[in-house]
């Protein structure tokens, strides 16, 4: 599988490409990705759901079909967040998921959905701006993600 990283800031696509594991699968992009290039674009609920429609869900990446004609690929990847219980009314963080970054689950969780979807020769663009994750100064998610691509390569 193929995977771009994108972001308009230079700054953090040097961060991720210091932290992101040495792979020919991975690409930095500059910018917007050309949607002919990649299968899907993962970006989140929060700019998907609206838009391309899906709803939150904590367990899985959801792929839904882009028929918006508004330039971006024409499959989007919305991650899922931490899986949560409830008791007593109180919410927390599920015991299984406590050690486990929002990001690590959110970037593996969208990787193996596209490849389930798409197969081993798909290619994904991780949109950092629409994932949230486009702080120059933010090394925490930028090793947490890497921690998640390097586990999907490795799979």
């Amino acid at each position: 599988m193929k995977i771009y990283v994108t972001s308009h800031q230079q700054a953090t696509l040097d961060l991720w490409a210091g932290l992101l594991p040495e792979a020919a699968a991975i690409e930095y992009v500059s910018g917007n990705i050309d949607p002919a290039q990649v299968d899907a674009l993962a970006i989140s609920g929060i700019w998907a759901f609206d838009r391309y429609g899906g709803k939150p869900s904590r367990e899985a990446a959801q792929i839904v079909s882009n028929k918006n004609g508004d330039g971006l690929p024409g499959w989007i990847i919305i991650p899922p967040f931490r899986p949560v219980t409830e008791q007593s009314g109180e919410i927390s963080i599920r015991k299984d998921f406590k050690h486990i970054s929002p990001t690590y689950h959110a970037v593996l969780e969208s990787l193996r959905a596209a490849r389930e979807r798409f197969g081993e020769s798909a290619s994904v663009a991780l949109d950092l701006p629409m994932l949230g994750m486009d702080n120059p100064r933010d090394e925490a998610t930028a090793v947490s993600a890497s921690r998640a691509i390097e586990t999907f390569l490795n799979e």
